[in-house]
């Protein structure tokens, strides 16, 4: 191309105002995400919690559906059942899943 001198450095201006603008963007993002880290952590674990609060209460309704007080030995044995299930359905429904 024949481009005058002018031109050229136009080009390269822009090029420059455009590479450095990118280089800036992506830093901001970075930071931006180590900032957010122990948040989603946070939220992570308050999620893990609550789930965990669900599981239990789901045990016990169950447990004590049949008669099994909460205090007594056949409630730990059933709530240990429960949770053997649990841990045999969870990877059939997360394989199921990926289909």
């Amino acid at each position: 191309m024949n481009l005058s001198r002018s031109a050229w450095a136009n080009i390269r201006r822009i090029y420059n105002v455009v590479h450095t603008t990118f280089w800036a963007l992506l830093a901001a993002w970075v930071a931006i995400i180590i900032v957010n880290i122990p948040r989603l952590q946070e939220a992570r674990a308050a999620i893990e919690r609550q789930r965990a609060q669900q599981i239990l209460e789901e045990n016990r309704f169950y447990c004590e559906k049949w008669g099994l007080g909460p205090t007594t030995h056949e409630h730990v044995i059933c709530t240990m059942d429960l949770n053997d299930i649990r841990a045999q359905v969870e990877p059939r429904l997360v394989e199921d899943s990926i289909f």
